[in-house]
């Protein structure tokens, strides 16, 4: 890494990371949940192999299958960050584990869960509590050298287990004994799931799980954090939006069941002001027009107007750089975690506008990094020049553009925080 690399790197988290603690505060008094209610299994869902589940006494219990990959029974609620507690008892043959912050996509491996996994592992080895990147990455915090954390499992006995996840940190305890301690941002938000592994054993093992408890301390960025801008909210206000070629004209899109939607033919809308660096949060449901390709719930969000991040109907489909999620033409996004047409989805978005010197020459591109419901499909991405129908460039702040590509997509709960330009690039000639 080159030191001007390095500098602006530092520069940029000192700017960031604020921003996003300011973002996470969550309610002080978020009650504790049981996951466990009554005798069914009301909540979850299965995926993956076909494991059996059932409640007893109070219990969950995964029995397994042989011949039959993992099973996962994953909880139908959504979690960001979150406190999660429960005890669990393992047949010494059979793995398991706890998923956190996983996801379950038609784009991402037909569908396989896919995240964060808790270990349960009654091994030899002894890595209860580590963390395992479920059908993703691999091992990301073993218990290699963590004595105390390994010996703290009790073979054939009720184990605790407590996770916390806080932003980038995934920390865990097992029977009140310190485990991982993990700082990871490529998932924010996600499932629980419970995991029978998947054996050869041709006799059922069980796992056992029972007083499953969940303290829900939000998904961060679905709140306007301290000094952000409601571009967007419950209101339907739209006084911050006007028609790209229509200036001062009243907005023509249509604010119903507390979205935005687009009116086809009338426009493009653009914010009245226009941004430097920011953070962005943008909620949107695509349409399915049943047509093929960049015909089926085709819109974009536009940065600076210059520079768009697709959206489209794309649920399933490969990774390519026009269907939603990539930066249009410039690249794919690092997996598609496009849901169905219908379901509301996320973009969260941190964006560093192009430098310029004193004389307006271009000293540096425009660099975006983009979460796609809840997971980091870009990572400080460079973009050369203006995208599809953008803009051109300029050393000047641009407007928000939402796409009319004439398909019936709607939008909610749309804000936005401006960030101070670093000193680096300010000295450099920057607006």
């Amino acid at each position: 890494m080159s030191r001007h690399v390095w500098r602006w790197t530092i520069a940029w988290l000192a700017i960031v990371a604020p921003a996003w603690a300011a973002a996470q505060e969550p309610g002080a008094e978020a009650p504790w949940e049981n996951l466990i209610t009554g005798d069914t299994l009301a909540g979850w869902v299965q995926r993956g192999g076909k494991a059996e589940y059932r409640v007893e006494n109070g219990e969950i219990v995964g029995r397994s299958v042989p011949g039959t990959p993992n099973s996962f029974l994953c909880t139908e609620r959504i979690f960001g960050d979150f406190e999660l507690e429960l005890e669990f008892k393992v047949d010494p043959r059979l793995n398991s584990g706890v998923q956190i912050r996983s996801n379950s996509v038609p784009g991402y491996r037909d569908g396989v869960v896919h995240g964060y996994q808790v270990e349960i592992d009654p091994s030899e080895r002894s890595w209860t509590g580590g963390i395992y990147d479920e059908s993703r990455r691999g091992w990301l915090f073993s218990l290699e050298g963590k004595e105390a954390a390994r010996q703290a499992f009790r073979q054939g006995q009720w184990n605790k287990l407590r996770v916390v996840a806080a932003g980038d940190s995934l920390k865990t305890w097992v029977n009140d004994v310190p485990a991982a301690d993990l700082a990871d941002a490529l998932t924010r938000t996600g499932f629980i799931a419970l995991q029978v592994h998947a054996t050869q054993e041709t006799e059922p093992l069980e796992v056992r799980w029972r007083n499953i408890r969940v303290r829900d301390l939000g998904v961060p960025t679905s709140r306007p954090p301290t000094g952000a801008l409601v571009l967007l909210g419950a209101s339907g206000d739209l006084s911050a939006w006007e028609h790209a070629d229509k200036p001062g004209a009243t907005v023509q899109w249509k604010f119903r069941d507390g979205a935005l939607e687009i009116e086809p033919g009338t426009g493009n809308l653009v914010t009245k002001r226009a941004f430097g660096d920011f953070q962005l949060h943008v909620e949107f449901n695509v349409d399915d027009s049943g047509k093929p390709g960049q015909a089926n719930g085709n819109s974009g969000v536009y940065l600076q107007r210059r520079y768009e991040i697709q959206i489209l109907n794309s649920c399933g489909q490969e990774p390519a750089d026009n269907i939603c999620g990539a930066i249009y033409k410039v690249k794919a996004g690092d997996f598609n975690m496009a849901l169905p047409a219908g379901q509301w989805q996320t973009y969260d978005i941190t964006f560093r506008a192009a430098r310029w010197d004193a004389a307006g020459n271009k000293t540096g591109n425009a660099r975006v990094t983009v979460y796609h419901n809840g997971t980091r499909i870009h990572d400080d991405v460079e973009i050369p020049g203006p995208t599809g129908a953008g803009a051109p460039e300029a050393p000047t702040d641009g407007p928000l553009l939402l796409q009319d590509h004439g398909h019936r997509v709607r939008f909610r709960n749309i804000w936005i925080l401006p960030l101070d330009r670093t000193p680096a690039h300010k000295a450099g000639g920057s607006r």
